[in-house]
């Protein structure tokens, strides 16, 4: 499995800059170039949605590696993904998740799958509400430090 190292990202003028490579690609050159993909849901999501976007469907996924000699944004970004895998709330609301999947597969009829899928996006809606709300509560914390 591929995933993605990260060694810094950066917002200029409406687009996302980053350094990263495959982790398996030989040599490792990270230069910096506009990620396309990231800078059209940048512009979607605004800088504050985007983050949370990114911790979400990137850090936490396993598909982005942040190294330990990344800028001060991925740090941050990945420290906030960090707590949340070490928060008790936040992993029960995962095994919530998974409990409610685990149930839709096994479903029979079509109105079960119906309840079912509707059982999982309200648990997807909290996960995503919780990380919001993580994120917030963290970021008041960054700018306090910073001042």
């Amino acid at each position: 499995m591929s995933r993605e190292l990260f060694k810094s990202m950066t917002y200029k003028n409406g687009k996302i800059y980053t350094r990263q490579c495959s982790n398996n690609v030989f040599p490792k050159d990270y230069y910096s170039e506009e990620n396309i993909g990231l800078t059209k849901k940048y512009n979607e999501l605004g800088q504050k949605d985007f983050e949370k976007w990114f911790i979400t469907n990137g850090l936490m996924t396993g598909n982005i590696k942040v190294l330990s000699d990344s800028n001060k944004i991925l740090q941050r970004l990945n420290y906030i993904a960090n707590l949340l895998w070490e928060d008790t709330n936040f992993m029960q609301l995962k095994t919530n998740e998974n409990e409610t999947f685990r149930k839709y597969l096994s479903v029979k009829t079509e109105r079960e799958k119906e309840l079912a899928n509707n059982e999982y996006e309200i648990v997807e809606e909290d996960i995503k509400k919780y990380i919001s709300s993580f994120y917030d509560t963290h970021m008041i914390k960054f700018k306090e430090k910073e001042r």
